[in-house]
């Protein structure tokens, strides 16, 4: 009897353990060893092969010393490396474990850095990062700079931003160079509570070493927005302040700042543009219509209020709607209703610009938007998505500058109740169903060259999910798993990373939701509403990726709940949000 051609390969794990730890075994005990390392005059014994898999400092090294007599090669001199580096980056490469606490982690940097071991620089910069205070930012931010821990510096430069007063009163602060300050004081980003903050930080800096430092003061108060201090401050400061009475140059700039409160239509076609945080405006999350816990549909605009966790209204929308389209372009906020229920409906495109008014403008359009369409803004037009309808794999584009539609490339598959998101210039549309079933499939749209690719499927079907973009990774939580013959919750929470192509689990929800509103703000997401088995939900929870958890930040009044919404990110004048 012939025998089948079988094949298989086998995979063991505790063979690939015992002999990662045999390895470090032999190192530590100096058997079969062929090169010694010397750090602060410590020696360190080791395996060529080893270190040139897990160095490319070691591997360049040795493949150069193939023709070296052997005892010429027996030892390597590590003058840019501690002996506590070492040992912790020894233990890294041969067993892929590392200890790292305060006093070690910017030596193992630097180590990892001169050896090319950018695993372990990338744990040890991590580590730092996840160490960032009041006292230590500005010395980590330079740090990063100088060993190219480029996430590091980004999240030492951000730290710095959002906690400038209490930095400024930091050692470090007062130590660094007139480059660095003047830098910082120009940082369009620096988060305070009024400009004063920004002056007396400089002043504190000039008068740490009066005689070598006075004369870069008038440069310093180039730095500053004096039309956003006080007219007050700018008195007493004129009065009282030695550093510019003092000096011609500080007492010019001080009158100058003074000249926009008592002249201000000299200014009139001047851009005066504040920090950021002192910006007239406030960033809120605003809910459009959806459905209430009645299941009617709503007109009411709901807004919520990060930063004191308030509840604010904005006018009705000039009709009811659910499953409809809504999304923030240049500012201004456009809804669009869906014009399914006959040809004879007028479909409008409704829009609220609050920078100007808090009246609702509409126009009219031709085209037909189905329900549970998906839209994302992307180069200042809004892309509408699917939707069922009899075009379910459509993609139209809405100009709102031009006022005008245009038709894209089809998807696919059809598909309604699915998620759209813009990552790295593409627009995933994720899930949804076709009328039938609830769909996996995921495909990405190139508006540059006006085509879809099909990309890996989720991992579990869903439709009415709610998905987000945080730290260039896309978040798909919850929705139905199964609508007919009755809705099944899906209670998974999924990320999708471009860099690998693939889909993973994440932390999910204590409850799961569909049919919710999301958003993304500062990598943070927040859900906002949407149904649990027929209710709706009363909380808004948010994730952090980072920490891959889950948290409830507010409870939403009964009259706020619902589902079938939209929210998005809306710029309020801060007189409406007071």
């Amino acid at each position: 009897m012939a025998q089948s051609n079988r094949e298989t390969q086998v995979l063991d794990e505790v063979f690939r353990k015992e002999l990662i730890e045999k390895l470090d075994e032999l190192r530590k005990s100096n058997l079969l060893c062929d090169t010694t390392l010397r750090a602060d005059g410590q020696e360190f014994a080791a395996h060529r092969s080893v270190l040139s898999v897990g160095s490319q400092y070691f591997r360049t090294l040795f493949a150069m010393q193939l023709n070296v007599q052997e005892t010429e090669k027996k030892f390597v001199d590590l003058k840019e490396v501690t002996c506590q580096a070492l040992t912790e980056v020894l233990q890294y490469v041969y067993t892929g474990k590392a200890k790292l606490n305060s006093s070690n982690a910017e030596e193992i940097v630097v180590a990892s850095d001169y050896l090319m071991v950018e695993g372990l620089k990338s744990k040890a910069s991590l580590f730092l990062e996840e160490s960032l205070s009041n006292a230590n930012c500005l010395a980590l931010e330079s740090f990063a700079s100088q060993y190219n821990c480029e996430s590091l510096k980004q999240a030492a430069a951000t730290f710095i931003r959002k906690n400038f007063v209490a930095v400024a009163k930091s050692s470090d602060f007062l130590s660094l160079n007139e480059e660095k300050l003047l830098e910082l004081l120009s940082d369009d980003e620096i988060i305070v509570p009024r400009e004063e903050e920004v002056y007396h930080a400089a002043v504190r800096w000039v008068k740490y070493d009066l005689a070598s430092r006075e004369n870069y003061f008038p440069e310093l108060l180039k730095c500053l927005r004096l039309f956003s201090m006080s007219k007050f401050s700018l008195r007493q400061i004129l009065c009282e302040e030695e550093l510019v009475k003092n000096n011609v140059a500080c007492m010019t700039l001080l009158l100058n700042g003074l000249d926009y409160f008592l002249f201000p239509d000299r200014y009139q076609n001047v851009s005066l543009i504040p920090r950021l945080s002192l910006r007239e405006y406030e960033d809120v999350v605003v809910l459009i219509g959806g459905k209430n816990i009645k299941n009617e549909e709503l007109r009411s605009l709901r807004c919520f209020v990060l930063s004191s966790k308030n509840w604010i209204s904005l006018p009705d929308m000039p009709q009811s709607c659910s499953n409809h389209c809504a999304g923030v372009c240049g500012g201004i906020l456009f809804v669009i209703p869906p014009g399914y229920q006959s040809l004879l409906t007028r479909k409008c495109v409704y829009s609220l610009n609050p920078k100007r008014s808090t009246s609702w403008n509409s126009t009219e359009y031709g085209i037909l938007v189905g329900h549970d369409c998906s839209v994302t803004a992307y180069n200042e037009q809004l892309y509408i998505v699917g939707g069922s309808s009899d075009d379910s794999k459509g993609v139209k584009v809405f100009n709102p500058a031009l006022g005008t539609w245009k038709r894209m490339a089809p998807m696919n598959i059809g598909r309604a109740g699915h998620c759209a998101v813009l990552l790295q210039k593409h627009i995933y549309a994720i899930g949804g169903h076709n009328n039938e079933s609830c769909q996996k499939s995921v495909e990405r749209y190139n508006p540059v060259t006006n085509q879809w690719q099909t990309i890996r499927d989720i991992s579990n079907a869903r439709t009415f999910a709610a998905a987000a973009v945080s730290n260039g990774k896309i978040i798909v939580v919850g929705g139905f798993s199964a609508m007919k013959p009755s809705k099944v919750m899906e209670v998974s929470c999924e990320m999708f990373d471009p860099c690998t192509n693939e889909w993973s689990l994440v932390s999910s929800p204590a409850i799961s939701r569909a049919a919710c509103g999301i958003v993304s703000i500062d990598d943070i997401i927040y859900l906002f509403g949407g149904q649990h088995e027929e209710c709706c939900m009363e909380t808004v929870e948010s994730f952090d990726l980072k920490q891959n958890e889950w948290r409830a930040v507010a409870f939403m009044p009964t009259e706020h709940q619902r589902s079938f919404h939209q929210a998005s990110v809306l710029r309020l004048p801060k007189h409406i949000v007071s």
